[in-house]
């Protein structure tokens, strides 16, 4: 089974063909591999714990777990495409990732520094007991060596669909929100996205940094490389 990412990047390779054409990452867009699926075996079913070590757990890219763990005093959330991870205050599941050469549109169309926009698609619900609003630059992408950071002046000023733009980003207890949020990419990062992806969200009033220190406590991880079974 290809991975839901791959599909979704594939569909729109066309399009990052021509807006990244004469950019940094080289010539032609690579076929996006099949990614790996998440392991069925009874391992999987055990729960994990969260004061102990992810590795020591087998929650990585080898083993392929999920669950809470911890590495350097930061608690990781860790889930597939297609599941969910569960913060203190809220629950976060991707369900959309897509690629495009520009942001929204007519004289106010964004195009990249890099070489493409990824456009990542949340639904992200509220678990606290009062209401809490999800704030511009709450999450991360992580290819590889390399992370990114939101690309907020596209989210605000040209993206209509932006999660902390819709509704104001205010979600009430219980409720849910759906929106998105934008990387500027690199075309490097996009070859190897489905192998080498992952999207980092912080909990509500939390702030992505490059660098994760011990004094954030809790991230979620979502694996863009392996998927839920269906």
């Amino acid at each position: 089974m290809r991975n839901k990412v791959a599909l979704a990047l594939l569909a729109l390779a066309a399009t990052l063909i021509v807006s990244a054409c004469g950019g940094s990452g080289g010539d032609g867009v690579a076929d996006v591999p099949t990614a790996a699926t998440t392991p069925t075996g009874s391992d999987r079913q055990k729960p994990t714990d969260p004061n102990k070590s992810c590795d020591a757990q087998g929650v990585n890219a080898t083993q392929l777990r999920t669950g809470a763990c911890t590495e350097e005093g930061v608690q990781y959330v860790v889930s597939n495409y297609g599941g969910a991870v569960k913060l203190s205050t809220l629950s976060a599941a991707i369900t959309g990732v897509s690629v495009a050469g520009e942001a929204g549109a007519g004289n106010r169309a964004a195009v990249p520094d890099r070489d493409a926009f990824l456009r990542v698609t949340l639904q992200v619900q509220n678990r606290d007991k009062v209401p809490h609003r999800f704030g511009f630059g709450q999450t991360m992408l992580g290819v590889g060596a390399e992370n990114y950071l939101e690309a907020i002046p596209v989210e605000k000023n040209v993206h209509t669909e932006s999660i902390a733009k819709v509704l104001g980003g205010v979600i009430q207890p219980g409720e849910t929100l759906r929106g998105d949020v934008i990387f500027d990419i690199s075309r490097t990062s996009y070859d190897v996205l489905d192998r080498q992806g992952r999207f980092f969200i912080w909990n509500f009033g939390g702030r992505a940094s490059l660098q994760i220190p011990r004094s954030t406590r809790q991230v979620g991880q979502i694996r863009l490389y392996a998927v839920e079974p269906s």
